[in-house]
């Protein structure tokens, strides 16, 4: 994580509403986030994904299907990720005055067939979650294997933007949405899918 590829990365969140970089987190970090993934579908402390939050959240297969564990720092991977996200936090923070406060992260394995249906991630009446970030974990990612995270790129687009961008989950690939505006869905998977999404937030 370069400061120029950082930001280069912030300034096409800033113009576009997201933005995405390959190869931006490194493939040993990734490779050791992945096992901790995989692990989940065995964790008995793992848990069944839903959405929304507080006494909003449901578990609904017709919506979402991924076993999830929120990231605490218990394993040097996840220390890194976190101390990875905070300077990426800061760099966001120079650049756009979002006023981010603090990171929150989860690992997030989904099985054969699995998916999650358009939304976005800002939940009504708490404007919290400002810039979601998702990364993914897998090496050999082919078309193929289905899984990809769809993006619908926020109105006014520029003449040379589709309507939806399809984006493959390949290892070390980032993502960075503005939490609010950008609707995207998971297409279903045709393989198990390691991936860890994150939310920068503001203090309410």
């Amino acid at each position: 994580m370069t400061p120029d590829r950082t930001d280069a990365l912030i300034e096409r969140l800033a113009s576009r509403s997201f933005a995405v970089e390959p190869d931006f987190l490194p493939g040993d970090l990734c490779a050791d986030l992945q096992r901790e993934a995989i692990a989940l579908a065995d964790d008995p402390i793992a848990i069944e994904a839903g959405v929304g939050r507080g006494e909003h959240h449901v578990k609904d297969e017709q919506i979402r299907r991924a076993r999830i564990r929120w990231m605490d720092g218990a394993t040097p991977a996840q220390v890194r990720l976190l101390a990875q996200a905070d300077t990426l936090r800061v760099a966001i923070n120079r650049r756009l005055f979002l006023g981010l406060f603090e990171f929150e992260a989860q690992l997030a394995l989904t099985p054969v067939g699995g998916f999650y249906a358009r939304h976005v991630d800002g939940f009504e009446g708490a404007r919290n979650r400002v810039v979601s970030l998702v990364a993914y974990l897998d090496a050999g990612w082919r078309d193929s294997d289905g899984g990809a995270l769809r993006v619908w790129p926020p109105e006014p687009r520029t003449a040379d933007m589709p309507e939806t961008i399809d984006i493959r989950p390949e290892r070390g690939t980032l993502v960075l949405m503005l939490s609010e505006s950008v609707p995207h869905e998971v297409l279903p998977s045709n393989r198990a899918r390691a991936s860890l999404a994150g939310w920068f937030r503001i203090r309410q």
